[in-house]
């Protein structure tokens, strides 16, 4: 063994950088996921995927003239750098593994603040760089599409290595093989109104939301993971409860008088979700927006993040966030809204194993979503 200086060691690091950034990524479907759910081959899958995903983000920072003199760039360009390492210097040792999986634990912990720096890093490139919203959705499609990637695949590793005795007859990781929508919409409504009543405390009646599906002896079951669609459904839910209280306190009206309804529908191949409010719609002046990162109720003028992120109001990354959610796994979401009388939201998914797939950017080049209008 040869001990070598740390400034060899980056130089060698920052060219294994672009050598792995340079390398195609593996498109992995449920199917995979479900093959492959024993510790060493979630071990096997990370050790191989995750050095390439995480290389392919650091040099789609610097692809960034600017970006050492954006902060919030530097600290998140610092992390992945962080991470790769750890990566590359970790051996897989199938007859100990707790090396990898603390390594594994620790970039997990590390990553919680990456998308308050990015937001507050897209805010100050569009003031004082001029990047319009179309360069900015660009690139954070592409980077954060990676790294919904990057936690699954630590994730889905971690959860199969503490695999819950309980659960394990349905339950490969984080992928549940009989998913029920209808519980998972249940669960959210009730979280949702949970919140509601926090942050809406001059209204002394909760909202009504309503869930309905196809028929009661014939629940839809698919596997999925159940973690993203929950965080899904509660984007949405949040945001349609937010504007039926918003509309029952301007105009008077009770929040019952204006229910939630989610419908819960499925053919062989795809499983759909509708939420449908009559919270007045959106406007067409600001229907664009709603896809924008940077379009949020939250006042705009600040840039702490950190502090004013709420359940009901957060950092204005919610929507388009949920639809790369929805994405990520061969599915789309879209809003069909009417002005004056409601806003609808279709969630389509994969219910197959084998076409839920993966979909994930090119090394730093776009990608392209033909779903992402708003229709209305």
């Amino acid at each position: 063994m040869q001990t070598i200086s740390e400034d060899r060691l980056q130089e060698f690091l920052q060219a294994e950088v672009k050598f792995f950034a340079r390398q195609e990524t593996t498109s992995i479907s449920i199917s995979d996921i479900l093959k492959k759910s024993e510790p060493e081959n979630a071990a096997d899958m990370c050790h191989g995927e995750l050095p390439i995903r995480f290389a392919q983000r650091i040099l789609q920072i610097e692809d960034i003239p600017t970006w050492k003199s954006c902060p919030e760039l530097v600290e998140v360009h610092k992390l992945y750098s962080h991470t790769f390492r750890d990566l590359r210097l970790q051996d897989l040792n199938f007859d100990n593994m707790d090396p990898f999986t603390e390594a594994v634990q620790a970039i997990k912990e590390r990553m919680k603040g990456v998308i308050p720096s990015l937001a507050m890093a897209m805010r100050r490139l569009r003031r004082e760089e001029g990047w319009t919203e179309d360069q900015i959705t660009e690139w954070l499609d592409n980077f954060l599409l990676s790294r919904i990637s990057t936690e699954m695949l630590t994730s889905q590793y971690i959860a199969c290595t503490t695999a819950n005795i309980k659960n394990q007859k349905t339950r490969k990781g984080i992928v549940d093989q009989v998913c029920d929508p209808v519980k998972i919409c249940e669960q959210a409504a009730k979280h949702t109104k949970k919140v509601a009543r926090q942050h809406f405390k001059n209204i002394d009646r909760e909202p009504v939301i309503i869930v309905e599906h196809m028929r009661s002896d014939s629940r839809v079951k698919f596997p999925y993971v159940p973690q993203y669609l929950f965080y899904i459904m509660l984007e949405l839910l949040k945001n349609s409860t937010r504007a039926t209280l918003d509309t029952a306190l301007k105009e008077g009206g009770r929040p019952e008088d204006r229910p939630i309804v989610i419908s819960v529908g499925a053919d062989e191949t795809q499983v759909a979700i509708r939420i449908h409010d009559k919270a007045g719609g959106i406007p067409f002046n600001v229907a664009d927006n709603v896809w924008s990162y940077m379009y949020s109720t939250v006042n705009s003028d600040t840039e702490d993040f950190s502090s004013q992120g709420t359940p009901l109001a957060g950092y204005g990354v919610g929507l388009p966030l949920s639809r790369l959610y929805a994405r990520y796994l061969g599915g789309s979401l879209h809003l069909m809204s009417m002005p004056g009388v409601g806003t609808s939201a279709y969630l389509y998914l994969k219910r197959l194993e084998e076409d839920a797939r993966e979909k994930l950017p090119t090394s730093v080049g776009s990608l392209s979503d033909p779903s992402s209008s708003l229709l209305g």
